[in-house]
Parts: C-alpha cells; structure tokens; sequence
C-alpha cells in the first residue's frame, strides 16, 4: 500500500551516495529518465494518481489530457447542437469563421497541437451519418447499427465520441509529477530498492568502470536484481491494508451482487450488507 510520496532528487542523491559516484560521474538527465522507466515497468496502480477532466468534442473527436496513463471510464457525457458560426460561438475561432477564414485549412498543428506526419497523419476527417440522420462515426468499434451516445474509441492522444459536439467527463490515471515535471516517487524502500538496481544495470550496460564493485560490473547481474526488485516493488505497493482487506471481504460477501455499480459511481462497493427480517422484505 503506497501513502505517500517523495521528489525523486532523494532517490538520486540515494543512488548517488550508495554507488559512490563522484559529482562528475553522474548524467542527472540519464537517472530521472531511467527512473521514470523503471517506474512505468513497475506498473502498480497505487503509484499513480487518480484525476478526472472534462474533454470538448468537436467534430467528434476531443483531445486526451497529456498526463493521462490509463483510461478509467466516462463519468458523464453531454451532446450538444452548436450554435451558428460552430461549437465555439463567440470565441477566437467563431471570430475566425466570421472574418471569412476557413479553419479547416489550418494545420493539425494549429487545431490540435500535434505535428502531421507523412503517410500516418490524416488531416481530413469525413464521418458518416447513418440513413435516420442520427449523429454517428464509422470510426467506432462495434457493429455499425448498435451504437450509442455512449461509445467512445481512444486513438492514440484522441478520444472519438458518437455524438458529434458536447463534452466528456473522464476519470482517468496518471502520474504524479513535481513543478519540473519530473515523476514523483513512492515513498517505499522496496521502489527505492528497485530503481537502484535500474540505475545500476543502466550504468553497467553503458560503462561498468564506473561502478566500484566488480560483482555489479556484471550487466547480467544488474539486471537480475532489477528484475527481482521490480517484481517486489510491484507487490508491495499492491498489498492492501486492513481496511482495504474489510472492503474485500464485505464484497466477495455481499448478499446480494450488484453488477451496475458504475451507475451510482462506485458508492456501495465494500459495504456491508445487512437483511431486514422483519417480514417486509
């Protein structure tokens, strides 16, 4: 079970201090890359943090947060009809279809903030509308003729909706980041354990010299240690505490299973379940 949280300058000078690397033998920018590595092999849920956004969506298509990790679900979905002059009425970009410039001959760039590659980027988007004139994206997965408001498709740094305009709430994963933007880490010696060894078996694959210990000059060593670390520092993290243990047993207990839970967010998950015997139920 994680609790807290440390900036990762502590796991570097701990690094530092214990392979006994001197002030010039140290790539500060290779180690916070590394590290962020080491802590995405690692993987367990409890590192990252949970955060929840809401998405516009024009032309059905909306932008992923760029801190997002996993997708945990839509908590709310509106459609709406946009007014005259686009989605974005009384903005910058209405002001652009009222001066007669024509948007859609704006770079990828320039409306969604990614670069058009050659042969893999498609600036023009056609989405099809079935035969009732109902808002629908052929883009979507699933038979054609059972979509809803409700589906969405993720493709890389977009979300596709089959509605065309409106917003999303979404809940999602991501990792814990400090002012610079470097990745926070678990306070938990089995991380700080495990990104030692992910440094050290970096540094033995680049120059193992620079490693005092002749047992660690061996790259294959090195990364037996960060494979078994890793490993333990999944598992430590994923260890639930008492109270986490009461909310499984209260559900693999339940009286009564509830396979909708999503419906009300969640809010009777690991409860207690009790039965009135007074006759009325």
């Amino acid at each position: 079970m994680i609790y807290n949280i440390e900036p990762l300058d502590r796991v570097i000078d701990k690094i530092c201090r214990d392979l006994g690397l001197g002030y010039d033998d140290i790539p500060y920018a290779d180690f916070v890359e590394w590290i962020a590595d080491g802590l995405q092999h690692i993987g367990s849920y409890l590192q990252y943090t949970e955060k929840e956004c809401s998405i516009i969506i024009e032309d059905y298509e909306g932008l992923l947060p760029c801190d997002l990790h996993k997708m945990i679900r839509m908590k709310k979905k509106v459609e709406m009809q946009p007014a005259e002059g686009g989605f974005y009425q009384g903005t910058l970009t209405a002001e652009l279809i009222e001066a007669g410039i024509d948007i859609n001959t704006f770079s990828p760039y320039v409306r969604y903030g990614i670069l058009p590659v050659e042969g893999i980027s498609k600036v023009e988007n056609q989405h099809p509308q079935n035969n009732n004139k109902l808002h629908y994206n052929g883009n979507l997965i699933g038979p054609k003729n059972a979509h809803t408001n409700s589906d969405f498709n993720i493709n890389f740094d977009k979300i596709t909706t089959a509605f065309r305009y409106g917003y999303i709430t979404i809940q999602y994963l991501a990792m814990p980041v400090d002012d610079r933007g470097w990745p926070m880490v678990p306070d938990n010696v089995s991380f700080r354990d495990a990104l030692f060894w992910k440094v050290a078996y970096h540094m033995s694959m680049r120059d193992p010299s620079k490693l005092r210990n002749q047992r660690m000059q061996d790259m294959e060593y090195c990364r037996s240690q960060w494979n078994r670390t890793c490993v333990q520092a999944r598992a430590e993290s994923n260890m639930p505490d008492l109270a986490t243990l009461e909310r499984l047993k209260n559900q693999w207990l339940s009286l009564v299973p509830n396979y909708n839970m999503e419906r009300n967010d969640y809010r009777a998950l690991g409860k207690p379940q009790n039965i009135n015997l007074n006759g009325r139920h």
